[in-house]
């Protein structure tokens, strides 16, 4: 099976999604067998909401693989996801979405093996308003070509076997470029922790910095 280049797949899904359903935003994301998420394609998202995303409400989103895994459905809307889980964060997610206008958000969820393979996030605004029942009808039915794209969509997970769970979590945190503030707010550590974290995973895979670590687990 030939393997094409994740952002190649990436394009070609976003432009088919967002030209056959009308949306203001999108995202397409590959997750690994950890539920981590990594390799953003953006469409038409700032790279200050994204990162405010990653930064501060990444941890909020009832559409992220780790709370979505579960269910194995395809088309999860926001409305659904939000269900499932506490109010509290329900508020701050949404907190994130009405700073950057969004009304209404679906994930288009491919899976392999059972559990999320990749995914697209698709926004909507106000003007657009929320996503009906024949577009959610319509992602269902894209959903299959998001699913056979998934096949050819290239493996990093052997690099990273080696890791530990945890460390596998702060690779790809490395990858996305966060700093060592972020890791401790993601990991819910103190700075101190996160150091001791990074020398470890540097001796593991024989490397001196970050550069040189995400070089080594991902070109």
């Amino acid at each position: 099976m030939n393997v094409i280049p994740t952002q190649d797949i990436a394009g070609q899904c976003l432009h088919a999604f967002t030209q056959l359903v009308p949306v203001s935003r999108a995202a397409f994301y590959c997750v690994d067998r950890h539920l981590q998420v990594h390799d953003f394609s953006l469409h038409g998202m700032s790279g200050e909401m994204h990162r405010d995303y990653l930064d501060n409400y990444r941890q909020f989103d009832p559409l992220h693989p780790r709370r979505c895994a579960s269910s194995e459905l395809a088309v999860v809307p926001l409305g659904l996801a939000m269900a499932s889980q506490p109010l509290r964060d329900n508020h701050r997610y949404r907190d994130f979405l009405q700073r950057y206008g969004v009304v209404d958000v679906v994930e288009v969820f491919a899976h392999r093996d059972g559990q999320p393979q990749a995914a697209i996030s698709l926004l909507r605004t106000a003007e657009q308003g929320a996503f009906t029942p024949q577009q959610l009808s319509q992602l269902s039915a894209l959903q299959a070509l998001l699913q056979l794209a998934v096949a050819h969509l290239p493996a990093h997970e052997d690099a990273l076997a080696d890791l530990t769970p945890k460390e596998r979590q702060i690779a790809w945190l490395l990858r996305q470029g966060v700093s060592n503030k972020q890791l401790a707010r993601e990991l819910e550590v103190g700075l101190p922790t996160i150091k001791t974290h990074l020398i470890h995973l540097f001796r593991k895979v024989g490397v001196s910095s970050r550069t040189e670590l995400v070089s080594a687990l991902f070109l």
